[in-house]
């Protein structure tokens, strides 16, 4: 009776259960071995020549796992990969999305998706220590393009840049190099990317929509994630502010802004910023949704009125 190896034990606990026969050689595991631990059932085939713990549920990221181990010249990609980097925004399909080289058949299971292109740099992918190969935080938000509507993906762009610690060149340069005429999602990642406001990134996705929604009626002047030090409370940040009429803009759509000492924190900047010549205006969740037109309006309303005031 075969039984595992500790080092087999020990991958198959930091590969999310899954092991390539490859893998499980490496580990002291002989074909035969493998062959009799899958009759007693003590692991399952996934894929071909892949293998997993049957205690081990098949979840995403198991699965994501498998198909590396069978196909290394693959990479996780698209929605997916939105997920392992815990994007917002994204469609839940339930399969895993890869790239795939030209005129390649990775695999026929329905549940891969793959992409078949040969527009990959090395640098666009990470391998991680868990066994799974996926697109960089740049890459992805771009891959993203083909499958989320503008504000969403302009939402995208702004976390990558904030988790990432990265920068506008920096995703310009992920794209470049492949645009074309049969890449027209590419295109429109780099008009989001050239139409971002000033300031550092948004936070949330509320403030990329209330943020995309006044730029887009014209208001000028208008940042993002601004910076002050408010005598008798310290640094601050405003998510949206139009500093030529110091008009700060919360939104608050995080459920901390209703509990007890969010709202006294909140109460106390805003105290803050008023003694020093600025007007806070917060929008909540029911400014959202259908009723943005109307928010919008009464924002632009409120910067005319600061400057018939200046």
């Amino acid at each position: 009776m075969a039984h595992f190896t500790t080092e087999a034990l020990e991958f198959l606990r930091t590969h999310h259960g899954i092991a390539s026969a490859v893998d499980l050689r490496r580990c002291g595991l002989s074909s035969p071995a493998v062959r009799t631990l899958v009759e007693a059932g003590n692991l399952t085939t996934v894929l071909k020549g892949v293998y997993r713990l049957p205690a081990v549920t098949l979840d995403e990221m198991a699965r994501c796992a498998a198909v590396c181990a069978a196909h290394p010249e693959l990479a996780i990609s698209g929605p997916t990969a939105g997920r392992l980097w815990g994007l917002r925004r994204l469609p839940r399909d339930h399969r895993i999305h890869v790239l795939a080289p030209p005129v390649s058949h990775p695999t026929n299971a329905r549940w891969v998706v793959p992409y078949r292109t040969s527009a990959v740099h090395p640098c666009d992918l990470v391998r991680r220590a868990d066994g799974i190969t996926v697109t960089s935080r740049a890459r992805t938000a771009l891959d993203l393009a083909r499958f989320v509507p503008p504000t969403d993906l302009l939402s995208i762009i702004e976390q990558v840049i904030r988790d990432g610690d990265l920068d506008d060149d920096e995703l310009r340069a992920v794209a470049v190099d492949w645009m074309s005429t049969q890449r027209p999602w590419i295109r429109r990642f780099l008009e989001l990317l050239d139409g971002r406001l000033h300031g550092g990134p948004a936070e949330s996705h509320g403030e990329t929509v209330l943020g995309d929604a006044l730029a887009a009626a014209g208001l000028v002047g208008l940042v993002r994630q601004y910076r002050i030090d408010l005598p008798g409370y310290g640094p601050a940040r405003f998510d949206l502010a139009v500093p030529s009429v110091r008009l700060a803009i919360e939104v608050d759509l995080h459920p901390t802004h209703s509990e007890t000492a969010g709202r006294r924190r909140d109460a106390a900047r805003d105290v803050a910023a008023t003694q020093i010549g600025w007007a806070v205006e917060r929008a909540v969740e029911a400014d959202f949704g259908n009723a943005l037109p109307v928010t919008t309006r009464r924002i632009l309303a409120l910067v005319a009125a600061l400057r018939s005031e200046r």
